[in-house]
């Protein structure tokens, strides 16, 4: 977060963060072997509850006292995908398959994580020792299928697949994917099978409603795909992709009168869908432009443009951080700690709008609060330079002097060229 010596400037720097899975993926959490140490049971309710700044915390303390420690070190990475720092994420797993090359558990995580950073060769290359060290795990079978199929090699998937499916017939997502290999391929006939088991086991899966709809239409059996995507749409609206194809399925059933309704709500979910994303376009460059105003002291007009932003995306996490900096620096502290509560609604887990809710709540004298939030922010991402420095000065102000010390030594380690940094350590090295 450092942008300068200034405090001011510091609130002004505004950082942006950007992976989704399949629906069938699970968590690794829930996975896990019990440990017998009593430390590890604090981390793993935490995680449970959600709080995965302070489960992060409490992971980092037991590898501290047990190192190496393989349950631990997969359920931290996993924590640290909670809260979107794929670095620190991706760190821990390679730490842990540097430690322990035998284990095929850390080599599937290592590569489902790099499944869905969508770096594929890291994820075959990992996927693969995993499958070399527990040639039975069928679900390292099917992520490292879809990395294959991802990468565009169909016939090294539908391999995998076609081992998951001879051992395991009922195993659902191996036969999604190779539906969706068989459907690329001209393979309807062995495509319809999977998708109608999947559709059959998970009814309300959309993307295997609309692909078995698609195989459907291909097959002429046009009205069955209708009614396959008529079922989904009782339950939730369908998307653009599947009302595209429902208006097709109802044209060469001979609904011509259907098709043209479906057609109409087609094309009013397309304009729907290019304005919303014209509009968080347009939110992006006005919180940017209102970043620039900001740093030049022209506090006014960067709030009109932070309104027209948040006029276009309500959702713009950003925009409400960005507001609660400038009231902040207005010293409009009621409306700056308004602003930060939303963009802390929108993204608890943002190390910016934790910093800034800390420093707000640091001018208003709400100490444990703000240690609270400045804390959350090191144990999110133990590279923010300026969240130690914080905690360092409300330490020297709660008359802890060794945690104050440790704070501002672990500041002046990440970011050696800040003149605050070295001044309040070497302070704190000799008072």
């Amino acid at each position: 977060m450092s942008c300068s010596n200034s405090l001011v400037n510091k609130l002004i720097c505004c950082t942006a963060l950007c992976c989704a899975w399949l629906y069938f993926a699970q968590s690794v959490l829930p996975r896990m072997p019990q440990i017998n140490a009593s430390g590890i049971t604090s981390a793993r309710s935490l995680a449970a509850s959600r709080q995965f700044p302070e489960a992060i915390a409490a992971y980092r303390q037991f590898l501290a006292a047990h190192p190496q420690n393989e349950p631990a070190e997969l359920e931290l990475a996993a924590c640290y995908r909670k809260v979107h720092n794929e670095e620190e994420a991706r760190g821990v797993l390679q730490l842990a398959r540097s430690e322990h090359p035998r284990s095929a558990a850390v080599a599937k995580a290592l590569g489902n994580f790099e499944l869905e950073a969508q770096s594929y060769d890291a994820a075959i290359a990992a996927l693969r020792a995993a499958i070399a060290l527990a040639p039975g795990d069928l679900e390292a079978r099917n992520y490292l299928a879809n990395a294959y199929q991802s990468k565009g090699d169909s016939g090294r998937a539908r391999a995998q697949l076609d081992f998951v499916l001879a051992r395991d017939p009922q195993n659902q997502l191996a036969r999604y994917l190779r539906a969706q290999i068989l459907a690329d391929t001209g393979q309807d006939e062995q495509a319809l099978a999977d998708a109608e088991s999947v559709v059959g086991a998970r009814p309300d899966y959309l993307p295997c409603r609309v692909l078995l709809a698609k195989i459907l239409v291909r097959l002429k059996q046009c009205s069955r795909a209708a009614e396959t995507l008529r079922s989904t749409a009782n339950a939730a609206p369908l998307d653009t992709q599947a009302l595209f194809l429902l208006a097709n399925a109802y044209d060469c059933s001979g609904q011509p009168e259907l098709a043209k309704s479906v057609r109409d709500e087609f094309a009013e979910a397309s304009r729907a869908d290019r304005t919303r994303e014209e509009n968080e376009t347009q939110s992006k460059h006005l919180t940017e432009q209102a970043n620039d105003l900001a740093r030049q002291n022209q506090f006014p007009q960067a709030l009109e443009l932070l309104q027209q932003a948040l006029d276009k995306d309500a959702n713009n996490g950003f925009a409400y951080s960005q507001q609660a900096k400038i009231f902040f620096s207005m010293h409009d502290a009621i409306r700056a700690r308004q602003a930060a509560d939303q963009a802390l609604a929108l993204q608890p887990f943002q190390p910016d709008f934790l910093y800034v809710a800390g420093i707000i709540a640091e001018s208003d004298s709400r100490i444990q609060e703000a240690l609270a939030f400045f804390e959350k922010v090191t144990q999110i991402n133990p590279k923010e330079a300026d969240a130690y420095f914080e905690i360092g000065k409300i330490r020297l102000q709660q008359g802890d002097h060794r945690a104050a010390l440790a704070a501002f030594r672990q500041a002046a380690a990440l970011d050696p060229s800040d003149s605050d940094y070295r001044r309040a350590l070497a302070s704190a090295l000799h008072p």
